[in-house]
């Protein structure tokens, strides 16, 4: 059985336990995320103390780790016999916060399946920032940090030792982002899931369901109830939409790249194709636009 990694055990980091940081040698953080999360840091501290925190990191150690919703303590031992206690406090997300957050996976099929997957994504990163929600700090000073040390500096040695400890801890965990901001991603996964089962089977009466789809953009084309089964033979459900809309776009991008384009865009490219040749199936016109393009090259290529 894998054995869980320190920081998900209950009751977090015995004080009995040292950690040193795994990075001995230049930066820390090995993953995207966690070089701007150390970057904060960097870019706001003085040098000096920067330097003597990370080398404290190495050097000494960190106990007693815990970690809780919107808050990180630890003990840091640079010198001496007794280790000082530490506190990292971030900004937790307010509900109407949380709600835009869940609103905005649940919304995007890419997100929604790096959530499921464990993949943490850049674009969830980026996109929450365009909201001017950060689940990465955007700025050291946006995170309250304690430390009893006799330096009145912000960030002290220690401090500074206790942000590195939390970036290596990020580089294995991404999703403790969620935690410092007051959710699990278990948390998260759950209010995702209920959200898509309330929009899948609304209540009765609910206008859920319609809202979504009308933000999404789906146009309204008759009752498609008994389409696979020929029951409805009127001309509504055959009609044109006045505005094209590609499904594969109502997905959100794809977590994949094709030829230097997102996946999705390169099959989008194929709906007008498939369009018009479904069209010529439906009323009976027997010209393939795919095998006429097909063809056209063809021609072009034996000339």
């Amino acid at each position: 059985m894998k054995r869980k990694i320190w920081w998900q055990i209950p009751g977090t980091l015995p004080i009995s336990k040292k950690i040193s940081l795994q990075s001995q040698h230049g930066p820390v953080g090995k993953n995207w995320w966690t070089i701007r999360f150390v970057s904060v840091l960097e870019d706001y501290g003085e040098n000096g103390r920067l330097s003597r925190g990370k080398h404290c990191a190495r050097n000494g150690f960190g106990n007693n780790i815990r970690f809780g919703p919107g808050e990180v303590s630890m003990g840091i031992l640079c010198t001496g016999s007794a280790a000082r206690p530490v506190g990292l406090l971030f900004p937790r997300f307010s509900s109407d916060v949380w709600d835009t957050v869940i609103d905005t996976i649940t919304n995007d099929a890419a997100l929604t399946g790096s959530l499921i997957t464990g993949e943490f994504s850049r674009d969830l990163v980026d996109t929450l920032e365009k909201k001017e929600i950060f689940l990465i700090p955007d700025h050291y000073r946006s995170v309250r940090a304690f430390c009893h040390c006799s330096d009145d500096q912000n960030p002290c040695i220690h401090v500074a030792a206790a942000w590195y400890f939390l970036a290596e801890v990020l580089d294995e965990d991404p999703w403790m982002l969620f935690l410092l901001h007051g959710m699990t991603r278990e948390e998260v996964m759950n209010r995702v899931q209920t959200f898509r089962n309330l929009v899948s089977h609304p209540a009765f009466g609910s206008d859920v369901k319609e809202g979504v789809l009308d933000e999404a953009g789906i146009p309204k084309i008759g009752d498609p109830q008994g389409f696979f089964s020929c029951i409805d033979t009127g001309e509504t459900l055959y009609q044109v939409p006045e505005r094209n809309v590609s499904p594969i776009l109502l997905l959100g991008p794809a977590p994949y790249r094709l030829g230097g384009k997102n996946l999705g865009e390169r099959i989008e490219g194929l709906y007008p194709a498939m369009s018009a040749y479904a069209e010529s199936v439906l009323f009976g016109i027997k010209q393939n636009p795919v095998n006429q393009k097909i063809s056209e090259n063809r021609s072009f290529e034996e000339k």
